[in-house]
């Protein structure tokens, strides 16, 4: 793929992700899809995938939720041990707290994406 054929795949996946938070493609753009984050270093921050088990020619670029999780769970548990929530709050809204805090955390991951794309574009022209 040409250089102004991965300045068009980085414009269409900063699109996708402002406005899906995800970036789907086909089979044929595996390889440069690929080869684009890992170039730009986004293999941290984003995972690719099958987008449905049952459509086998169809991809999903993510956000790379793992280590938010672990993160968050972390950042709920220091919540409870420095007081700043009671036992019983805990209990009942862990699995909200939790989240909450990946959905922010989510959302932070997806503009640091849409950065690093924008800052390949910007050196790129």
């Amino acid at each position: 793929m040409s250089s102004s054929g991965y300045v068009e795949l980085a414009k269409r996946m900063i699109n996708a992700f402002k406005h899906f938070q995800c970036f789907v493609f086909e089979r044929e753009e595996f390889e440069p899809v690929k080869k684009l984050i890992n170039d730009l270093g986004l293999n941290k921050h984003v995972v690719i995938r099958k987008a449905d088990p049952r459509y086998e020619y169809i991809y999903i670029v993510i956000p790379n939720y793992i280590d938010i999780e672990s993160e968050c769970v972390n950042y709920v548990d220091k919540l409870l041990a420095e007081g700043k929530i009671n036992h019983n709050m805990y209990k009942k809204n862990k699995e909200v707290l939790i989240r909450q805090c990946m959905n922010h955390k989510g959302l932070e991951r997806i503009k640091e994406v849409i950065n690093i794309l924008e800052q390949y574009l910007s050196s790129e022209v």
